[in-house]
């Protein structure tokens, strides 16, 4: 049977399309741009989507059938419903697909990069048209043949291969614990705090509450100003990215044939692992309480719960509040999981979200507890937000150290979300489809019933103590960060095993980098010389002056940071 082999030729065969990241180590330039800067573009718009649609979605309700017409807002109640188990069982196919793809894919670029490039402008296309003809259109029923079937392209091609990317990327750029540590929280800075910031914040406190809220036909301009702005940042993280673990699973040094692996074997690998399989049980949950809740829970919560229909102000409280943990996490998680294990800081900060979820949803409509509570479940989210996913990736390097195979960008993976996506099927969009059942109508001057409110509450806290008691029970099994420095050096020395064994010339990973790092700095010099040349040639200035200069600054520099090393 011929193989099939996918981008081994075309565009990103071509030289233009190679990584800006060329050394072995990750360099600063890669993590800021690849993992910090760009990842924002399409963050930008699946976030801003998956915050926004559910509110738009119940909004357009008001809109085009009024608050007198419930049986119709019940029905679409029900189809929304329908829909977005639609949506979610084609997703299982999606992944599928996804998985297909970057297993069968050859290309210098990597397996993964390429087809990221491609669905994140798919998925942009679709972040310019979701929200159009906003309102009343005059398109009548047909309006929501268009809007669903945009919808189901944003929960599969629109968003499955983002998530597989954002989930698996860091664990194919390098092969240190601690450069994966580094990449992974720089993405996670990016995820929570920046764009939490923007979107969940801004968008949340002004945003929603000032702009869309009043006028629904904002949310179409909202979406083609983001989605415009993502391209330049999407080329940036594709450019400033690269797949070194795949590169040496082409090469042959740790696996021969690795596209040809069983699917049988792959799962055999990743379902013995008890690590994986422990982290898998938590981050299903957790995916369970995503889809249930949605982008709408808290919005209602805060306003027909805490008095936010009468004072817009309460958004901000809520929002400024329970936001000061992100802006803490970012620089006390990262040193924390360092000293005591990200397992650790985890089990704290789940114990943190199931008491604060406790002590909320008892007093749901006490405005000081219910922010006190907030604020508990926030900093329980800090390890999860920035540094929890870092032990799937570390579970990867258990899977690889017992089986043999490299798991990332093969099918088996793309088998298990497609498999988990199952599982949500039923969940999604759980929240609003019950509450528009209950007779709930999304507009202006409407109070909601006390078995809406009661239920608006029950949403905002049950499902969270359920993953915040779920975890607490299983991350004291996941001790995998004792077991890493092992792992590491013995597949280290696989790798050197199976260099040598082929004839090559075996470097240490340390040397490599000290060599890659000595050429970095002679070619840096190298056009610091030529660029000062130039510039004492255009301005009539003397070169030995001018360099003598610098060379003075630059020991100067270099004699106060060795002072302070030795303070």
């Amino acid at each position: 049977m011929k193989e099939i082999t996918l981008l081994d030729h075309g565009i990103f065969e071509k030289p233009f399309m190679d990584s800006k990241a060329t050394t072995r180590a990750v360099s600063k330039k890669e993590k800021i741009f690849g993992h910090l800067i760009g990842p924002l573009g399409l963050i930008f718009v699946v976030n801003t989507i998956a915050a926004l649609v559910e509110k738009f979605f119940t909004q357009q309700v008001g809109a085009m059938y009024g608050t007198a017409n419930l049986d119709m807002v019940r029905i679409m109640g029900g189809r929304y419903e329908l829909v977005m188990t639609i949506a979610k069982i084609l997703a299982v196919g999606m992944g599928l697909l996804n998985g297909w793809l970057i297993q069968h894919t050859k290309s210098r670029q990597g397996r993964m990069r390429p087809w990221y490039l491609i669905f994140g402008f798919v998925t942009i296309i679709i972040g310019c048209l979701i929200f159009l003809f906003a309102g009343e259109n005059g398109l009548g029923e047909g309006y929501w043949y268009y809007f669903f079937f945009l919808l189901i392209c944003y929960h599969t091609v629109g968003s499955t291969y983002f998530y597989l990317f954002r989930d698996t990327i860091v664990s194919l750029v390098t092969r240190s614990p601690s450069e994966k540590l580094t990449v992974k929280f720089m993405r996670q800075l990016c995820w929570t705090l920046i764009s939490g910031i923007i979107i969940g914040m801004l968008v949340s406190m002004v945003v929603l509450p000032l702009w869309l809220e009043k006028d629904i036909s904002g949310y179409p301009v909202l979406m083609l100003i983001l989605s415009l702005a993502a391209i330049p940042l999407l080329l940036m993280e594709y450019y400033y990215t690269r797949e070194r673990i795949t590169e040496d699973i082409v090469q042959g040094s740790t696996l021969n044939n690795a596209n040809n692996i069983p699917l049988r074997d792959q799962l055999r690998a990743l379902m013995t692992n008890k690590y994986y399989v422990l982290l898998l049980i938590i981050t299903t949950v957790a995916g369970i309480v995503d889809n249930f809740k949605g982008g709408n829970v808290q919005y209602f919560y805060i306003k027909f719960l805490l008095g936010g229909v009468d004072n817009w102000s309460m958004f901000t409280i809520y929002q400024v509040v329970t936001g000061i943990p992100l802006g803490i996490g970012a620089f006390i998680i990262y040193p924390l999981a360092k000293k005591y294990t990200i397992r650790n800081v985890s089990f704290v900060g789940y114990a943190c979200l199931l008491i604060g979820s406790i002590v909320g949803w008892m007093f749901a409509d006490n405005l000081p507890a219910a922010l006190g509570a907030g604020f508990l479940r926030q900093m329980g989210m800090l390890p999860n937000a920035y540094v929890f996913a870092t032990l799937t990736l570390y579970a990867f390097d258990s899977v690889e150290h017992k089986s043999g195979i490299r798991v990332e960008g093969l099918l088996g993976i793309a088998v298990i979300v497609a498999v988990q996506s199952a599982i949500y099927a039923p969940f999604a969009g759980g929240y609003e489809s019950h509450i528009l059942k209950l007779g709930f109508v999304d507009a202006e001057g409407i109070i909601p019933n006390e078995a809406v409110i009661s239920y608006m509450a029950k949403a905002f806290y049950l499902f969270d103590i359920i993953l915040g008691a779920a975890a607490c029970m299983i991350l004291p099994f996941v001790d995998i960060e004792k077991h890493l420095p092992n792992i590491s050096a013995e597949l280290t020395e696989r790798r050197r095993q199976a260099a040598l064994a082929r004839g090559e010339e075996w470097i240490e990973p340390e040397e490599l980098e000290r060599r890659e790092n000595e050429e970095a700095e002679r070619r840096a010099e190298a056009d610091r010389i030529h660029d000062l040349q130039e510039r004492c040639l255009k301005k009539g200035l003397d070169f030995e002056t001018e360099n003598a200069k610098y060379l003075e600054k630059k020991a100067t520099k270099e004699k106060r940071k060795a002072a302070k090393v030795h303070k």
